[in-house]
């Protein structure tokens, strides 16, 4: 089970961050978390930097932002930003749960009302 729960930190934590940073393509980068998993993401932002340098052959340079935090009543990932934060990337479970949400939508009207016989294309 532990091993399991690790496993799922990992992908979870190379997931987010490769998401943010190939999605921004920014030599500099800032990225926001919740103050108690400060730690885990110094570690996992290490670990993907050169991950992310061989594949992109691009230099990043990250910051952790320390004065703004998460809200701790999240469960859990980051916010990555570009330098003057005009451009966010949001990888909380909260935003990805709205984006699979929006996504699934026309498939729950189908469930809870029934095709739709107007609609001429099932895309």
């Amino acid at each position: 089970m532990l091993k399991i729960q690790l496993f799922l930190i990992i992908i979870h934590n190379i997931t987010v961050f490769f998401l943010g940073f190939y999605q921004l393509l920014e030599p500099k980068v800032i990225v926001r978390c919740r103050k108690e998993d400060v730690a885990m993401v110094q570690a996992a932002v290490k670990k993907n930097i050169p991950i992310y340098k061989e594949t992109v052959k691009s230099n990043i340079e990250v910051r952790i932002d320390e004065n703004k935090f998460l809200p701790s009543d999240i469960s859990g990932g980051v916010e990555v930003y570009n330098v003057d934060g005009k451009i966010k990337v949001s990888n909380t479970l909260e935003s990805r749960m709205d984006l699979l949400a929006q996504q699934m939508m026309p498939e729950i009207r189908v469930q809870l009302f029934g095709a739709n016989q107007n609609r001429k294309f099932m895309d």
